[in-house]
Formats: C-alpha cells, sequence, structure tokens
C-alpha cells in the first residue's frame, strides 16, 4: 500500500503526528476500509437482501443512492379529478386534430383520421401559471388536494372551493411562473396565505404578512419547459429548503421537513380557469355518445343496462337500473338527456374508470378500425399515452379485462403479422420498449450501453447525462436486481480518467456526489480549498444540510468537524458559516450599515463581515446588494474583493454573486489560461438542473462574451468533452444529438433509435425542435428515410406526438383498445353481435366520415387479404361477419335471390321471407332486387312457383292496393264471377281503401272497377257493392234517429226494402255503424245486427231473396277486425276451401293485425284456433305460407332457424342469414324457439354447428335486446327524448331529400335510413298518442305544428288533413301511412320549391298551439254529393233486368236489343255494355256450342256485321272484346 493511498484513506490524520505512527496504529481499520473501497474513492452503502453476482464477483455491496424508510402505502384513488358541467343536445363529437401544429414545432400536419376518437385536454384559457391565477395542489400520487379551513389538511380527492388557493409572485406581476420562482398562496375562501412556520410543524393558514419569511415559498416544477403549466408536476419549498409534502399516516398530513424531492413531495398543479372551461365536457360527451346507441339524443333504460353490462362483464339488477334511472331522469320521462347525463356522471354515478371503459366499449367505428387494423391500432395507443398510463394500460389489460399480459400477447401475436422478418424484430422491440415500465427502460438502455464488447460512450453519456431525479434511487436498484451488479460500478469498469470521473460523479445521487468531492478535497496530502467553494458556495440551504447528512452517513464523521481540521482563520469561519446558517428574518438597511462599517476605516472586521455575508441565502444577497448600493453608492462585490485576500476573498465573493453568476465565473477559471482543472470543471457541471443550465450559458455569455460550450470544446476533447457538453445541455437537446448518431452514416442503429425514442417520448415536441435546429430537417422525415414497415410508422407515430397536451383518459380505456386489436375476431364478432342495428348503421357511417372508408368493404377486404388474419377462417365465418354489416333490405334481397336463383327452390325460406317483408320497406326491397338482380321480385317468384302457393306469395309480395286489385280483376274476369271475393275486398276496406283500391285498378288493368262491378253483377248485391264502392266520405247530415226509423220500417211487414237500407248503411263509417246500432237497440230494444240477420234467414232466403246480399250487409255491420274474422272463416268452415279469398285476407296483415285477427277468430261462432283450422283445410307449401301470414314474424324465424339445422346436415347460409335478420328481435325469437324445443335456440346451434362460425352464432343467440314500441314494423330508433331533437332529426332529413329532388329534377324515395331520420318526429308523437306508436289526431295536430306545416284549423281541415295522411284508412296514421305523405311532400314542389326548414336548435320554434275539442264533432269530407234521396221506407219501382245476351242471341232477338244503344268502351279499349254482352256471348256460342246449322255464318262475325252499319269505328273495340274472352275460356 502507497503512503499516497494511506494518507487519502485517513481523515482522522493529525497534521502533527507522523504519518507512518499513525498508519501503523490504524492497521486494522484502513484494511476494512480499504476493503469495501473502490476507483471512485468513496465509502459505499450497503443494499440488503440483493442477490450475489456470480463467479469472479466482488463480495462487495454495490453503490446505491440513501434513501429514507418507506412511507406506509397511501390507499388508491377511487376516481379521477371530475368537472361539473353543463349544456344541452348530443352529437357524435369527433376530434380534430388536422392542422393543430404548436407555433414553432417542426412537425408534420396530422390527417383528418388522425386519432379522432382522443380529446386532448385542450382550452381557450392559456395553460400557463401566472401572478394572481387561481390553482389546485393535488398531491400527484395520493391524488388528495391542499385544503384549507380551519387547518390545512390533504384528506379530500374532491375540488372544492376550499381548495382553491392564488398564487402571487414575489415581483407582484402578473408574468408567467419559471421553474425557481416565488410564491406566495393566498388561500380564497379565507384570505389568508399558507405558511411553513417550521419544520416539525404542519403547515398553517396565517394573516398576510410580507415581513414573515415562511409564507413564500419556493415554485419549481418537473421537467422541460421553464414555465410552469396546468397539471406540471411541481415541488413547493419552503423558506428552510425543504419540500411540502403529504404524510398521510400523521395526526396532520402537510408537512415541510425533508430535503428531497421523492414520492411524497411530488404535486400536480391544475389551473382552475382551464379546468373551468376544459374539455371535461367533451370527454362527458364521448361518454354520452357511447351511451346513446340509437343515437336519438338520449339514453334509454336499455342502453343503461346494456352499458353497464359491456363495462363490468355482468347484466346489473333491475333495482339497480331503476335507481340510475331515478337519479339521471328524475322527470321520469323513461330517458336521460345529454345535462342529466352529464351531471349523474359528475355526482359519481359511474368512476371514471368505468366511464372511460364505456366511452370505448361504445364506440363501434372505433372498436371495429382497431380490429381490422391492429398494428395501426397498437402504434396510436402506445405511441399516444404517457408512460404512467402505459403501466396502467398494462395493469388493467390483465387484472380488469382478463387478458393476460399484454407485451406477450403483442409478441406472440402481432409481431408474426409485421411486414417482413427482417423488421419484425425492430418493431417488436419497440412495442416492448414502449409498454416497460420506465425504470425498467433506463435499466436497459443503460446496460446496453454497457453490455458485450466495448462500451458505447456516447450512448452511455446521453444515459447518465438525462437520468430523471425522480427514478435514480429506482434506476440503481432495479439495475442490480436485473444486471447481477451495480450500476455505479459498471459505469467505474467499462469508464476511464477524467470521462469515468464525469460519469461517475453524474451518476450518484446529487448529495452523494458532492459529499464525495468534499471529502476528496480534505483527505490526503494538502486540501483543495477551490474545490471546497465550489461546492459549498453553490448550495443552498437545504442543500447543505442534506451534504452534511450524506458525509456523515458515508464517511461516518461530521463535516463540519472535518472542515475545522482541514482549515484555518477566516477562509474556515467562512465555510462554517455558511455550513451552520439558517434563514432568519434580518433588518437590511442595518445589515448593510454594518458592512459598511466592518469595512471602513483601517482593517478590516472579518468576523462580522463574515457572520453578515456568510449567513444569508442567495435571494437575501441580491437585497443587500441592491440596497447597499442605493445607500452607499458603492458596490458591495468590489469594496469586499479590496478589503479581503486569498481563499477567504474568493469565499465572500461566492456568497455575494447570484449563484449563477458565481458558476460562470467558476467555470471560466478552470478553463482559463495553461491547462485545465478537469476535477473542477466536472465539479462546476455534474448535477445542474434545467434552469440553472440555461441560467449558466446565459451568464457565460454576458460575463466574458465567450459560448462555454466553444470554450469546453476548446480544453478538452473526446468522450470526456462530449460528457461535459451533455451535463450543460438539455436532455431533449442530449436526446436530439443521439437520434442523429443512430441515423447518420452508413445504416442505421436501430436498438439505440428505439431506445432514445421512446425515452424522449414525453419531451418529443422539445426533441423535434433540437433535432431540427441541429440538422435543418424534420425529425420524422430523416426517420422515414432510414426505416420501414410498422416498425416505421411506430416511430413516425412516436416522432410526431403532441408532449405538450394532457390526454385525460384512463387507462382502462387504452387497454379496452389494445385488447380489441389484439382479439381483433373476437373484437368484430362482440361488436357486430352485440350492438344493435341502429348503433351499427350510426356507426358505419361514423366509420365512413372518419375513416374514408366503408366499414363492409374494410371488412370483407380483411376476410380477403390473403394471409390477413381472418383469411384463414371458414367461408361460412366470414359470410357470417359481412351480413351482420347488412341493413335488413339488403339482408332480404340477399335472401329472397339465394331461395330462388339456381337449382330448385327453397320453398320453405322463400315463404318465410315474403310473408314477413316489412310494409315499409317494400319500395327499397322491389327497387334493389330489381336493381341487383336484373329482374322483378314478383315476376321471379311467379316463374319459381305454382297454382296456390304461388298466388300467396305473388299477392304478398305485391304492393298491398296491388294485390286488392288483382284480386278483385281475377273475380270478375273470365266466365263467372267470384261474388264472395268481391264481397271479401270490398266490404273489409275502408272508405280511403277503396278510394286506393279504385285508382289502382284504373291504372293497373285500365278499367272503371265500379263499371267492371256493375257489368258483372246484378240486383241488391250489385247496388251495395257499388254503393259502397261510390262512398267515398260519410254523409254530411246524420240523423241517427230516424235512421233507425227508416231502418225499422224498410224489414217490418211483409218484404223488405233492401235499397232503403243501403242507403242508410253503405255511407257510414264503422264509428258511425257502431253509433247507429246502439241507437237501434235503445230505441227499439232490439239488436240491429241480429234482426238483420234474422229477417234475411226466417223462411229460407226472406225477404233479401241473396246470400251475396247478406253477407254484405252482415259484412257492414261488424267492427273491422270482426268483419275481417268472419270472412276468414267462412273461406275455411264448410265444404271444400275458399283458397283465393283466403289468401287475399290473409295478405298485408300487419303484426297487430295479425295478433288481433287470432284472437278474434277464437271467440266468433264457429270460430277456433285459426293456426289448426289453416292446417286442417290446407296442407303443404301452400299451408305453410298461410300460416306465415297470420304467425307473429320472430315465431316465423324461429322456425325457419329450426328448419336450417334440422335433419341431414345444416344450411349454413341459411342459418346465417335467418339468424342476422332475426337479430334485433332475438329475443322473442328464442322465446318461440323454445317453445318448439326445450333444448333451446343457442344449445340447438352449439350442437348442431361446428367451425368457427358456431361461436359467432351462439352469441347472436344469447344475445339482448332492446325493446321499444314501433320495433315490429321494421323501426330500429326509440322515440326522442324531447320535441326539439325529433323535429331537429326530421327537419334535416327532410331538406336533404328535399334538396335532392330539386336537383335532381325527378321524384326520389326515401331510403331507409332517411326514413328512421325523419321518423323520430314520428316516433316522437305516436308516442305520446292513444294508439302508440302511430299517431291519433291531437298528435298528428302537434306534429304537423312543430314540422312547419299545420292544417288551417283544428277543426275540419285538421281532421281532413288526418284522413289524407290515413291512407290504410285505419283511423290511425302508420309508420306506413306517414312515410307515403312524408313521400308524397318531398316530390311536391310546394315544399321542394321552398325556403328549407330550420336545422338548429336554436332556430326551431314549436308553437305551443292547444288543440281545442272541436275536431271532435268533424265528420271527415262529409257531404251529401253523390248520395240519392232517400226513397222512403217502401223504394222506388225495382228498375228492368238487364238482358240476357245468350239467350237473345240463341232465340234470335239480340240485334233487336242492341238497336238503339250506343256501345261503350271501357279503359282498357274493349267493348264494354250490351254490346260487349253480346260479344261475350257468341264467343261462349262459338267455342263451346255447335253452332253451325244454327247461324248463318260465326256468331263473332255475325255481330261484328252488324255493328258497321253504324259503329264501324268501334269495331276495334269489339275485336279487342272477343280475344279477351277467349283468353278468359
Amino acid at each position: 500500500m502507497s503512503k499516497s493511498l494511506i494518507a487519502a484513506l485517513m481523515p482522522e490524520v493529525s497534521q502533527t503526528m507522523p504519518l507512518l505512527e499513525h498508519v501503523l496504529a490504524k492497521k486494522t481499520l484502513l484494511w476494512n476500509q480499504f476493503q469495501v473501497s473502490r476507483a471512485g474513492d468513496c465509502c459505499l452503502q450497503p443494499i440488503g437482501n440483493l442477490p450475489a453476482m456470480g463467479c469472479g464477483a466482488s463480495t462487495a455491496a454495490p453503490y446505491v443512492p440513501h434513501e429514507d424508510p418507506a412511507d406506509p402505502t397511501a390507499p388508491n384513488a377511487a376516481k379521477q379529478h371530475e368537472v361539473k358541467v353543463s349544456g344541452g343536445g348530443a352529437g357524435f363529437t369527433v376530434s380534430q386534430h388536422a392542422g393543430r401544429v404548436h407555433e414553432g414545432d417542426p412537425v408534420r400536419l396530422k390527417g383528418a383520421d388522425f386519432l379522432p376518437f382522443v380529446r386532448y385536454d385542450t382550452s381557450a384559457v392559456p395553460p400557463q401559471i401566472k401572478g394572481g391565477d387561481h390553482i389546485y395542489l393535488i398531491f400527484t400520487y395520493s391524488e388528495a388536494a391542499i385544503e384549507g379551513g380551519e387547518g390545512v389538511l390533504a384528506e379530500s380527492k374532491e375540488l372544492k372551493g376550499s381548495c382553491v388557493f392564488r398564487a402571487w409572485r414575489k415581483d407582484g406581476t402578473n408574468a408567467v411562473f419559471n421553474d425557481g420562482d416565488d410564491v406566495f398562496f393566498e388561500h380564497i375562501e379565507t384570505g389568508k396565505y399558507l405558511e411553513a412556520a417550521t419544520d416539525t410543524t404542519p403547515l398553517t393558514l396565517a394573516d398576510k404578512d410580507e415581513n414573515s419569511a415562511g409564507q413564500l415559498f419556493g415554485f419549481f416544477k418537473q421537467g422541460r419547459p421553464m414555465e410552469i403549466k396546468h397539471r406540471d408536476t411541481v415541488y413547493i419549498q419552503s423558506w428552510l429548503h425543504h419540500y411540502v409534502e403529504y404524510r398521510y399516516f400523521e395526526d396532520s398530513n402537510l408537512y415541510a421537513k425533508r430535503w428531497q424531492r421523492r414520492e411524497p413531495q411530488t404535486l400536480t398543479v391544475l389551473k382552475k380557469a382551464v379546468l373551468d372551461t376544459s374539455t371535461t365536457e367533451v370527454a362527458r360527451r364521448f361518454q354520452f355518445q357511447a351511451f346513446d346507441l340509437d343515437g336519438n339524443g338520449t339514453v334509454s333504460k336499455s342502453e343503461i343496462d346494456m352499458m353497464l353490462t359491456l363495462v363490468r362483464g355482468e347484466e346489473p339488477s333491475k333495482e339497480e337500473v331503476d335507481e340510475i334511472m331515478l337519479k339521471a331522469d328524475p322527470a321520469h320521462t323513461g330517458n336521460i338527456p345529454f345535462p342529466s347525463f352529464a351531471a349523474w356522471a359528475d355526482d359519481g354515478g359511474m368512476s371514471e374508470e368505468q366511464l372511460n371503459h364505456a366511452e370505448v366499449l361504445g364506440n363501434v367505428a372505433q372498436r371495429c378500425n382497431d380490429a381490422l387494423y391492429e398494428e395501426k391500432c397498437l402504434v396510436e395507443v402506445l405511441g399516444t399515452v404517457d408512460g404512467m398510463s402505459v403501466q396502467g394500460l398494462c395493469q388493467q389489460f390483465g387484472e380488469t379485462l382478463k387478458a393476460g399480459d399484454v407485451s406477450e400477447q403483442i409478441i406472440t401475436k402481432a409481431a408474426a403479422e409485421s411486414d417482413g422478418w427482417f423488421f419484425s424484430g425492430n418493431w417488436k422491440n419497440c412495442m416492448k420498449a414502449l409498454l416497460e415500465p420506465e425504470v425498467d427502460l433506463w435499466v436497459r438502455c443503460l446496460n446496453d450501453a454497457m453490455r458485450g464488447f466495448g462500451t458505447d460512450e456516447g450512448t452511455l453519456t446521453a444515459l447518465v447525462c438525462t437520468i430523471p431525479e425522480r427514478l435514480r434511487i429506482p434506476i440503481f436498484k432495479k439495475y442490480y436486481e436485473t444486471v447481477g451488479k451495480g450500476l455505479l460500478e459498471h459505469i467505474e469498469s467499462e469508464t476511464s480518467f477524467s470521462y469515468k470521473k464525469v460519469m461517475v460523479w453524474q451518476a450518484m445521487a446529487p448529495e452523494d456526489c458532492r459529499a464525495k468531492i468534499l471529502n476528496k478535497a480534505m483527505v490526503g496530502l494538502g486540501t483543495s480549498e477551490d474545490q471546497l467553494i465550489r461546492v459549498i458556495c453553490q448550495l443552498n440551504f437545504g442543500e447543505r444540510r442534506e451534504v452534511k447528512e450524506a458525509y456523515q452517513r458515508m464517511f461516518g464523521r461530521d463535516l463540519i468537524e472535518h472542515i475545522k481540521s482541514e482549515t484555518s482563520s477566516d477562509f474556515q469561519k467562512a465555510l462554517l458559516c455558511m455550513l451552520e446558517a439558517e434563514e432568519t428574518p434580518f433588518d437590511l438597511d442595518a445589515d448593510c450599515t454594518a458592512m459598511k462599517e466592518a469595512m471602513e476605516g483601517w482593517g478590516t472586521d472579518e468576523t462580522a463581515l463574515t457572520k453578515m455575508i456568510c449567513s444569508k441565502t442567495s435571494k437575501q444577497m441580491e437585497d443587500i446588494n441592491k440596497r447597499f448600493k442605493e445607500m452607499f453608492e458603492r458596490d458591495l462585490l468590489e469594496w469586499v474583493k479590496s478589503e479581503t485576500s486569498g481563499y477567504y476573498k474568493d469565499t465572500l465573493v461566492g456568497c455575494i454573486r447570484h449563484p449563477m453568476k458565481q458558476l460562470a465565473h467558476s467555470v471560466r477559471d478552470c478553463m482559463k489560461g495553461w491547462g485545465t482543472d478537469d476535477e473542477g470543471l466536472i465539479t462546476c457541471l455534474v448535477h445542474l438542473e434545467d434552469f440553472k443550465k440555461a441560467a449558466l450559458i446565459k451568464e457565460y455569455k454576458l460575463e466574458f462574451g465567450r459560448d462555454v460550450f466553444q470554450d469546453i470544446k476548446s480544453d478538452t476533447s473526446g468522450d470526456y468533452e462530449r460528457a461535459l457538453c451533455a451535463l450543460v445541455k438539455e436532455a431533449p437537446q442530449v436526446w436530439a444529438e443521439a437520434l442523429t448518431g443512430a441515423m447518420k452514416g452508413l445504416g442505421t442503429a436501430d436498438e439505440l433509435l428505439i431506445n432514445f425514442m421512446v425515452l424522449a417520448k414525453e419531451d418529443m415536441m422539445a426533441v423535434r425542435k433540437c433535432f431540427h435546429g441541429l440538422n435543418k430537417k424534420m425529425l420524422e422525415d430523416w426517420i422515414e428515410s432510414e426505416t420501414s414497415g410498422d416498425y416505421k410508422k411506430t416511430l413516425l407515430m412516436l416522432a410526431g406526438r403532441n408532449s405538450e397536451e394532457t390526454i385525460n383518459i384512463a387507462p382502462v380505456y387504452w387497454a379496452q383498445r389494445c385488447k380489441d386489436a389484439l382479439f381483433n375476431v373476437k373484437t368484430i364478432q362482440e361488436v357486430l353481435v352485440a350492438m344493435p342495428a341502429t348503433a351499427i348503421k350510426r356507426h358505419t357511417e361514423l366509420y365512413e366520415a372518419v375513416y374514408k372508408a366503408s366499414l363492409k368493404e374494410e371488412v370483407e377486404k380483411k376476410c380477403n387479404a390473403e394471409g390477413g388474419t381472418f383469411f384463414m377462417f371458414t367461408n361460412w365465418w366470414k359470410h357470417a361477419m359481412t351480413s351482420l354489416l347488412y341493413m335488413p333490405v339488403e339482408l332480404y334481397v340477399r335472401g329472397l335471390w339465394d331461395a330462388m336463383h339456381g337449382w330448385g327452390t327453397d320453398e320453405y325460406t322463400l315463404t318465410a321471407l315474403v310473408c314477413t317483408l316489412p310494409e315499409n320497406l317494400y319500395d327499397e326491397i322491389h327497387g334493389l332486387y330489381e336493381k341487383e338482380h336484373k329482374r322483378k321480385l314478383v315476376d321471379h317468384i311467379e316463374s319459381e312457383t305454382s297454382f296456390n302457393y304461388k298466388k300467396v306469395l305473388k299477392f304478398q309480395a305485391m304492393k298491398w292496393a296491388e294485390s286488392r286489385a288483382t284480386a278483385l280483376h281475377g273475380a270478375m274476369a273470365g266466365w263467372g264471377t267470384a261474388e264472395d271475393q268481391l264481397i271479401r275486398v270490398i266490404i273489409c276496406s275502408s272508405f280511403k281503401e277503396r278510394q286506393v283500391i279504385k285508382e289502382t285498378y284504373k291504372r293497373m288493368f285500365g278499367k272503371d272497377l265500379i263499371q267492371h262491378v256493375e257489368s258483372e253483377t246484378s240486383g241488391n248485391f250489385k247496388n251495395i257493392l257499388v254503393a259502397v264502392l261510390k262512398c267515398t266520405h260519410p254523409r254530411a247530415r246524420m240523423d241517427y234517429d230516424l235512421d233507425c226509423e227508416n231502418l225499422k220500417a224498410a224489414m217490418d211487414g211483409m218484404g223488405t226494402n233492401e235499397k232503403a237500407i243501403i242507403q242508410i248503411v253503405a255511407g257510414k263509417t264503422p264509428q258511425q255503424i257502431e253509433t247507429l246500432k246502439a241507437k237501434f237497440e235503445e230505441k227499439y230494444g232490439e239488436n240491429l245486427y241480429e234482426r238483420i240477420d234474422n229477417e234475411t234467414w226466417d223462411w229460407g232466403m226472406s225477404m233479401f231473396m241473396s246470400a251475396n246480399f247478406r253477407a254484405c250487409m252482415l259484412g257492414l255491420l261488424r267492427e273491422p277486425t270482426e268483419r275481417l274474422a268472419f270472412a276468414v272463416r267462412d273461406c275455411i268452415v264448410g265444404w271444400g276451401t275458399d283458397d283465393t279469398g283466403l289468401i287475399t285476407l290473409l295478405v298485408h296483415l300487419s303484426e297487430r293485425q295479425r295478433r288481433e285477427l287470432v284472437s278474434k277468430y277464437a271467440e266468433i261462432k264457429k270460430g277456433g284456433d285459426l293456426y289448426q283450422h289453416i292446417k286442417g283445410d290446407t296442407s303443404g307449401n301452400y299451408q305453410k305460407a298461410l300460416l306465415a301470414l297470420v304467425k307473429p314474424p320472430p315465431k316465423v324465424w324461429a322456425e325457419a332457424l329450426m328448419t336450417s339445422m334440422k335433419g341431414l346436415g345444416t344450411s349454413d347460409n341459411l342459418l346465417i342469414n335467418w339468424m342476422c335478420i332475426a337479430k334485433e328481435r332475438m329475443d322473442e325469437v328464442r322465446d318461440h324457439f323454445f317453445e318448439m324445443d326445450g333444448r333451446g335456440l343457442a344449445q340447438w346451434i352449439a350442437g348442431d354447428c361446428s367451425g368457427d362460425y358456431k361461436d359467432t352464432l351462439v352469441m347472436l343467440a344469447n344475445r339482448r335486446c332492446e325493446r321499444f314500441a314501433g320495433q315490429e314494423v321494421g323501426l330500429s330508433i326509440s322515440p326522442p327524448m324531447t320535441k326539439e331533437d325529433a323535429i331537429l332529426k326530421f327537419t334535416k332529413s327532410f331538406n336533404k331529400l328535399c334538396r335532392k329532388r330539386k336537383e335532381k329534377g325527378e321524384n326520389v324515395m326515401p331510403g331507409e335510413e332517411d326514413q328512421q331520420a325523419m321518423g323520430n318526429a314520428f316516433l316522437y308523437y305516436g308516442s305520446l298518442s292513444s294508439c302508440a306508436p302511430n299517431l291519433d289526431i291531437p298528435g298528428l295536430w302537434d306534429l304537423t305544428n312543430a314540422c312547419g306545416f299545420p292544417p288551417g284549423d283544428d277543426g275540419p281541415d285538421l281532421v281532413a288533413t288526418f284522413h289524407e295522411w290515413d291512407v290504410s284508412g285505419t283511423g290511425e296514421i302508420t309508420w306506413n301511412d306517414f312515410v307515403r305523405e312524408m313521400t308524397t311532400r318531398i316530390n311536391d314542389p310546394n315544399h321542394f320549391e321552398a325556403d328549407p326548414l330550420p336545422e338548429t336548435v336554436d332556430m326551431i320554434s314549436i308553437p305551443d298551439k292547444p288543440l281545442s275539442d272541436g275536431y271532435k264533432s268533424v265528420v271527415h269530407g262529409a257531404s251529401d254529393d253523390g248520395y240519392e234521396e232517400f226513397d222512403g221506407p217502401n223504394g222506388p219501382p225495382a228498375p228492368p233486368a238487364r238482358p240476357d245476351m245468350h239467350e237473345a242471341f240463341t232465340n234470335g232477338s239480340w240485334k233487336e236489343v242492341l238497336s238503339g244503344v250506343q256501345p261503350e268502351v271501357d279503359g282498357a279499349g274493349l267493348l264494354t255494355g250490351l254490346w260487349g254482352d253480346c260479344i261475350a256471348a257468341a264467343v261462349r256460342i262459338e267455342h263451346t256450342e255447335d253452332w253451325q246449322g244454327r247461324f248463318p255464318d260465326a256468331p263473332v262475325g255475325m255481330v261484328i256485321d252488324f255493328m258497321a252499319g253504324s259503329h264501324a269505328d268501334l269495331i276495334p273495340a269489339a275485336e279487342r272484346k272477343e280475344e279477351a274472352c277467349k283468353q278468359a275460356l
């Protein structure tokens, strides 16, 4: 052992004791100290319970910075910070980041689809904290807010009024606070000021006292830039240089008693003005729109139920949902508007974490995009969130979502799908780095720089010189656990000379490093006084205490005592005064005077001068310097220099100068002249905080006119030079240089590039600026040229990251997005199965608007992309996925085509589809069918079916009016007339329906229906049919007493006056008939229906003499449903079945009409179970079709599902189609299926299907459904909450269609989505009507007034408008009626040429026009026009019977009959009337009888020849009649 080493290890050696004797006396001590010494000459602190190193390793414990004993763990926060918001109206909020760039930020502009649903907490209020701003101070890790009152506490996480402080600058200005500024905290509620009186008493509130040092605090921040902003991490330092800390386990939990910046001292500052106008409202809107699945602007009970189920993974109890509705919907409307939702959320209705989770779960568009573009999602998530959120993400991914380890999932799945083997490794490493805990990342990067052969000094320098102080201890501990050796020891073994010293000292904790430097300055031969001055003068009071503690801990002796032993005289006194000083109040003027007196005259009072100068803080010295100059017009510094000398002078000068100015001088002193004081230079530059680095560069330039970096470079070289420069540069600059080095030259050091990109993630904006300044090129551009594939995309996402703004979204949000991407197949299944059609439709549009692509096409592309995630699945799985994206119209069209094209026809499927066609979608289905398949649906059905089965499907596939017109025409065409069919169609129709039928008949067959009926019937039967058809409106004069008397007279006595009865009954509505029946019974005590029935059948045919006439009369006297039920019964009961009649009656029944028919049929005489009666009279496909016409659609679908799986094999295509069609009513389908088979639908599918698509169908079978009125007619939205919202949606869609009509120049038909949008108005007012979901008269009045086209009055014009809309004639305005009316109005110039309706809430003015009862006395269309005068009870003489032309032709009198008769031609151009009858008789004779020998010529030729004499121009009409009769035969 050398003497120099012995001397270095002997701090106790007395300067008078011979060195050798001391060595001999302390031999054992020296040896023990040597065993634990290292090249750095420091005494180490052992680590307990650390693993032993491998073979050959030293057994000495590695260096780890000192750490105070851990505080008890604080309880986890229940929820994040909440801010109450207000506002109304829900919409789909999408973030707009395109074009948003911070000034001076060299970054690429973002596209419109960049982070569309990520909400940065931006605000119109600047985030910088200025003097006078109101703030909250929240402890970062416990989330407890500092709160004032009787005392000062930090217990609650709620931001109350008592938590608001005003930050005042010391200089009284409103300038922005910078790191290190002084601040007063005024408590707003009390007007008192925060005070830290001592380090042993808790924080208090006290009256303002400008002379109280305890009320002035230092305001420090973590990270860059220097400005303190909203949500920055800060530290509050007391006048005693302790930091305010949270000690929740003590009675009073707020103290300022420690000097370290650790977890308990870490605060987050919130600017109240930012919170008051912050995007927390935007957050609530994002969450609200996730709950609002149907997009109607409110949240329903079922939507609350569904979202709670999605978030929790289990269904909530009914009581819980009811309680939520009670709180959030106090008006009991059944729907929650946005303001109520926001208030409920703010009050803790759900935790912020749950709301954030719901925010992503309800966003179908984003979830589908994440599943379709997995890598993009992962890059977006991990490149956007901050480090702390990433760790929360990893935890939530495993614990809350039960999805395993996210890093392992990415590596095993996503990396295998990246773009090539060469780059997949880099992408994998990038993903791993982004997911690493911050400490682990630093440890790995540090080890990467030193492991293996050689050391990457450039990387090591960049890392060591930028280690965050808050992570230093965890990094050292983790390094040893991971690598098996101490970080400091590893650095020492891999570096040398001055470079080693820089790295070792910078790696140590600041207080340990300074204690080591002080120790090195004093041990051994001689003392380095300059080092003592450099270190101690640069320390503030708190740092001096830390160094004293560290010195005692590291070297086992008191620093002050050691300095006493190594120094002397005034220099010693000055050093000791600095180390022992405590900040105390002082008299500024008195101290200035005392200093002057100490230096005036002969000699200098060094003791007084030392006490006055060396006991002051730097801030106090600033005041003294200024005041001294004011009082004595002389510079204190220069006076002291002239009165002192040597190290004592240097010490006083170091105290008097501003610390940054002194640092600049110290650095310059180390480099000026010959040689460089390397140890001194290192001492000056290690462990500089960012604000000191900036101040040093500035002061160095001001003091010497030189660039500190140029001076360092001129005096040093190599790694040592680069290390010193890195000590003076801020971390972003160092990282920018490291990134440049990683990409510069040949090839790219990908590992380095990844490491520094991830390390720089939180400061990326600053790094971009530094990189651009260094290379004159954007970081993104350089990465673009140096990398490729998904690896490049990841780095570009990081390089363009917005590191300046906060994303206040819980980690579970990001975890769910990662899960959606990593389990993308399951995600697509869950979303498309669980979400209602309205949500999928809504988000499909959103997807296209945001991502500029069709979701359906994207899914298909993903399924067909070779090598993609979906490619390996079966075609049936792909078919199921794409089918779930189809709208009902598309599903029906595809199903109908599949059932008929190719070989054979799938009658069962065809039956179920045609018999459940939604009435309001007929036009769209027919139009799309013809567009896609180039043939009409009805024609296709006709070509693929036969007999009665054909007739059923054809009539059902036709529009309602067309089917009725066709039935009537069939009843009269050809030989004979089907009188029963005429009765069914005409008598079972309303006034309005008969009018529509007549118009349709004329259009389809070119004939007048009444004339055709007249030509095919006779007698009173003809009279009643014609009378009913002519009755297009009720009579104006209605005298029920007189009507009853006339009826009584017409039926009493001998004979019956049928015409009188017809005149009384035919012109009345069903409601008027009921009134008439009631009045008749009241007057005569007889039931009118029974009287007419009995009068008819007393003696054979009695006096009516016609069963058909009787059937008409009884039909008119029945209420509509009963009328239908009896008509159906008459087709079934008795001998044979009237198939045509049964088909006519059962087609086009609404679901409600089906239910009512089945119920009424069971009640009537000779009725019963309608299903069984149909089964007993029919068979085969015909039977199945009739049953499908009267069963509820869900029951039909359930039977179709069973058929698709029953027997040998499963028809996968059919099964998928039916499951998708039945999706929205799956709960009803399940119930019907269970009635047929106790195993249930899901169990049957599980047992009957196999392969990858089985799970999807089982999920569909078990899906929960939202139920609401109107669903049975194909509506897929529930009623809106407010009329404003309903009308707003209506007007926007109505205006859009009017514009389309005007631009197109021809009629337009509203599509399904437009119908649904306009339907909001129908649904809202329909839900309030007596016949909900349909509209009654008051409902129509409210709707038309709100929409802007009201009737002229609330009496006759209102009733007229109602009947104009009531095309179906049901007495209610149905969904189909509403759609028809809107279609008419859209194509009406009075609407599409008019000004558009209002499209904003503030422009909508809904008049509150009360509805009187006047409409109740109005009978729509009541008029006596067209009605014959009543002929009295006995009636007029019977008209002559119409000649029988067959008989006339046979006996040869036909010419006499036709003489003088004018021939008539109908709308189809056929001869009609007696001339037409004669042609028909002639055709019949010609083709059915032996006429040769009986007539001189062919009968038809004889008639035409006779006509040529006087009516030659009508011969073509006669010939057309001939052909029609031949075809009929």
